[in-house]
Formats: C-alpha cells, structure tokens, sequence
C-alpha cells in the first residue's frame, strides 16, 4: 500500500496519468516523447560510432578485394573498358601450372618465416633486458625505433650502399675483422640475396615490436616476479616460465602483423634492391603481381595471383594465431 501511495503521489505531481513521464536528477517532470525515446536508445549511440569506420572498411577493403575476386575470373588487358573476356577458373588453372609463382611463393614463405622468427625473437629478448633497468634504456629504445619511422624506399636506399661490392660497408668491415671475402655482390648471388633482402626488414621492424613486448613485459604484476625468486627462480626460469606466458597473447598479435608486412612489404625491398634477381631468386608474389598486371598486361592473371596470396596468408595467420592461443589457454609453457 505503501508502494502505491509513492506511485501516485508521482503520478498526481506530474500530472496527467495518461501521459508517459520521468522525473529527472532534480526532481522535476518531463514528458517521454518520441525523440526522448530516440535519445536514450543505445543503438543510435552504437550506430553513430560504427556505422562510419563500418562505411569506410566497406568502401576502401571488402569492396576493392571483391572486385579483385570478380577480375580474376577474366582476362582483361588494362587498356580498355569493356574488353574483359570471361574465363573462369582459367587464371587459377594456369596458375598452378606456373613455375615462376611457385617459385615466387617458396620465396616469399622463406622471406617472411626468416623476417618473423628473428625480429620477434630479437625484439623480445632486447625488450626483456631494457625492462630490468638497462643503464641507458631510454637511449636504446629511441634508436632501436628510428628506422621503423623512415620510409621503405630510404631504408632499402641504405642498405644498398651497405651491401655495394665495392663501396659498401659490409664488405669492409668484414674484412677489417679478418674475414677476406673480397667483393662479394651480395645482392648478385642467388645463396644471398634473400638473406640480404631480409635484413633491412629486421633492421626496420624490430624496433617497433621491442617498445611493444617492453609495454607487455612492464605490465606484468611485479608480485609474480617476487614470488618467483622467492621458490628460487633464476633469470632463465623467472622468464621462461613467467614472462614468456604472460606476453604470449602480445607476441601472437605481433606475428600477425609481422606476418602480414613481411608479406606485402618486401615488394619496395625486392623492387629497389635486387628486381626479383638473379635468374629470379628473390623474386616474390607482390613483385610477381605487379608484373603479370603492369608488364605483361595480364590484369586478370594477377588478380587471380593476389586472390591465392591473400587466402595463403590470411590462412597461414589464422593458423598461427589459434596455435599460439590453444599453448596460453591449455598452460603450455614457451612459443
């Protein structure tokens, strides 16, 4: 009775009883109406934040990759609109009978497994040790992290002067430390050119994921760590079984993008250093794409190519992810 004495008394306050109401933080009445409704609905909130970058992703990824998909099922010049001569699956059926994009793929595998496993396991290793209080670790973060801020073109442009024959700096210091090797063309033998190409990639990604596994390492409890040299835990074991499991999710989100860069950003790399050479030893599938659509006119054909790279390397990176996610919820220790 007590309830319903305060309802309407409410009621009698505000007014009307047929007519919605709220009384406000202050105690004052005012009507529900439709645009009050509208306000308070969540979904308009939602759909204010979204439906922007939901718009832009639509326009500038999925509508580019589908239209990719439906020129990889024709064979089309470039010149002229309207050309296009449906073929089917005949780009894909000459695909995997092409010598050269296997070639290209095996490359572009050895290139980015090489790229990932190093500067990951560099980058977390320097990361562990700038987190225990190295003597000048802010030094060695800013420099660590200068070549991920220049430009694909000036960092490969470096490192073409490095690898000279003749002028380069490689060869000299080598031989400086005794190591006569005379003018090697580092970038002309097929045994190095990969390994030559690679390391301008490490040199210029790394610092990027040591600032970011030093944030995943400083954010762990340090009570763990305490409790780790209290059972008697060494450095080796305080970051075997502590750190590394607990920057696991981090490290996944790393190869993913490592992965994904070392993939499409090694076309600037091979293009300026080495362009696919020698007898096609570092060529790889962005250089091999941009090939078959902008020298061979064959637009289709590289459609086809791109559509098999995107699927190999969003299926590789999905792999990868869910392998590492299955080790941190079963409580495996390590990679």
């Amino acid at each position: 009775m007590r309830g319903m004495g305060l309802v309407s008394m409410s009621v009698n306050r505000c007014g009307n009883e047929g007519n919605a109401v709220a009384i406000n933080d202050i105690g004052r009445c005012k009507p529900i109406t439709k645009k009050t409704r509208r306000k308070s609905s969540p979904f308009h909130v939602v759909a204010f934040f979204v439906l922007p970058a939901l718009t832009l992703y639509l326009t500038f990824v999925i509508y580019p990759v589908m239209k990719v998909f439906r020129l990889s099922l024709f064979r089309w010049a470039g010149m002229t609109k309207g050309t296009e001569v449906f073929v089917g699956i005949g780009n894909y059926a000459k695909l995997l009978q092409d010598e050269i994009f296997w070639q290209a793929l095996i490359n572009n595998l050895l290139l980015l497994a090489f790229v990932v496993i190093v500067s990951v396991t560099l980058a977390i290793f320097l990361a562990y040790h700038l987190a225990t209080g190295l003597k000048g670790s802010g030094l060695y973060r800013t420099t660590w992290l200068f070549p991920n801020m220049l430009g694909d073109v000036i960092v490969a442009t470096i490192w073409l002067f490095i690898f000279h024959p003749t002028l380069g700096m490689l060869n000299h210091f080598l031989s400086l430390i005794g190591i006569e090797i005379g003018a090697t063309a580092w970038l002309g033998q097929s045994s190095t050119v990969l390994l030559a190409i690679s390391l301008p990639m490490i040199w210029k990604f790394m610092g990027l994921y040591i600032i970011l596994f030093l944030a995943a390492i400083q954010e762990i409890p340090q009570s763990l760590l305490d409790a780790g040299k209290v059972d008697g835990a060494g450095r080796w074991a305080e970051f075997y079984h502590i750190t590394l499991p607990l920057i696991r999710p981090t490290i996944a989100v790393a190869i993913v993008f490592l992965m994904w860069n070392s993939f499409n950003g090694v076309f600037t790399y091979v293009l300026l250093m080495s362009k696919g050479g020698p007898h096609r030893a570092s060529e790889v599938i962005p250089t091999y794409i941009y090939q078959a659509g902008f020298e061979f006119h064959e637009f289709g054909y590289g459609a086809a190519i791109s559509v098999i790279a995107f699927v190999a390397i969003f299926a590789l990176a999905s792999l990868t992810v869910r392998m590492l996610m299955r080790r941190l919820l079963e409580g495996k220790k390590g990679f």
